[in-house]
């Protein structure tokens, strides 16, 4: 049986990556590295999520872009959604649980998290040959030894992670409109660029599976 514990799986992790988050500003809090940006309020998150189910590790590497203010001013709308009678409730859902899935849902303040590192892919890269290389950010193993140069791949991780975040850095609001669902909408309505808005919900509303609480929350959003 492994003996091996989570934290000391993480811990092996952190000393790879801690150096060199460390000299971007990051700051290491149990299993997440994160940066604040006093001027937008964004927090950039890289997130170590680790479980141990029937003797062995299951390790995911994610990466989320938070906005507490911004985020908040998003769920308010949201929650007019949630509680319209209109909007469908699971039908074995009572009342206590749906406030209480309310009210977990506008505590989360995150816009957007990336799960699929098949996003850092080069172009004319085929997916074998990324996986070859980069398969570490979704991997299960017994001893974190098993995974082929893992120390390698997890500073290329932080490159990646590197990236995603100076990509929004670059702009971060045009990124949040360019890359976001419902953050996107409520943006460009307090920017008041109302053609865009209708722009971005009608290529929203015209996917082949539309969220079910867009018009909602566009009904919401435009009210005012």
């Amino acid at each position: 049986m492994n003996k091996t514990t989570k934290d000391e799986v993480i811990l092996d992790i952190a000393k790879v990556i801690g150096p060199l988050f460390e000299q971007k500003g990051f700051v290491q809090k149990k299993n997440i590295f994160e940066f604040h940006d006093s001027n937008t309020k964004n927090i950039y998150q890289y997130e170590i999520r680790l479980s141990k189910r029937k003797g062995y590790f299951s390790l995911h590497l994610l990466l989320n872009l938070l906005n507490k203010p911004f985020m908040k001013e998003v769920n308010k709308v949201l929650e007019k959604v949630w509680l319209d009678e209109n909007y469908i409730h699971p039908e074995n859902f009572d009342k206590n649980l749906i406030e209480k899935i309310i009210k977990s849902r506008v505590s989360n303040f995150c816009l957007r998290m990336l799960t699929d590192w098949r996003y850092f892919k080069e172009e004319n890269e085929s997916l074998t040959d990324f996986n070859d290389r980069f398969s570490i950010w979704v991997t299960a193993f017994n001893d974190i030894n098993e995974i082929p140069n893992w120390k390698a791949q997890l500073v290329q991780s932080v490159l990646f992670a590197e990236k995603w975040f100076s990509n929004i850095q670059s702009n971060p609001e045009q990124w949040i409109i360019d890359n976001t669902y419902y953050p996107a909408l409520y943006l460009l309505k307090k920017q008041n660029r109302i053609i865009e808005l209708d722009e971005k919900y009608n290529s929203f509303l015209a996917k082949n599976n539309p969220d079910g609480d867009l018009i909602l929350f566009y009904k919401y959003l435009t009210a005012s």
